[in-house]
């Protein structure tokens, strides 16, 4: 029994630390300046509503604090700040929908 759990503790070590966090990144997320919310789902698939116009997309992590939103028109790349919001880079910025 115990080779079985000496091979599966560096396998799910291995695992986890591939996943770059992106649970971190889950979720709904809301524009600040008005018009574009994300949702950032589990598979990677991206829900994106930009004035109420719906579309689909998907996203990657890009090391601890960066994602990118691959969107059907263009990608948008975004990180995270130490109040936990995302920002563009060109002054938007994400808030998490409550």
């Amino acid at each position: 029994m115990k080779p079985r759990i000496s091979l599966l503790l560096p396998l799910s070590l291995a695992l986890a630390a591939c996943s770059g966090g992106a649970g971190a990144f889950e979720g709904k997320w809301q524009s600040t300046f008005g018009g574009v919310s994300l949702d950032l789902k589990s598979d990677h698939t991206a829900a994106i509503s930009v004035v109420g116009i719906p579309s689909e997309g998907t996203w990657e992590v890009q090391g601890k604090n960066k994602i990118i939103v691959h969107g059907p028109r263009q990608d948008l790349e975004l990180t995270r700040n130490q109040e936990g919001d995302l920002s563009d880079g060109l002054g938007g910025r994400f808030v998490r929908q409550r």
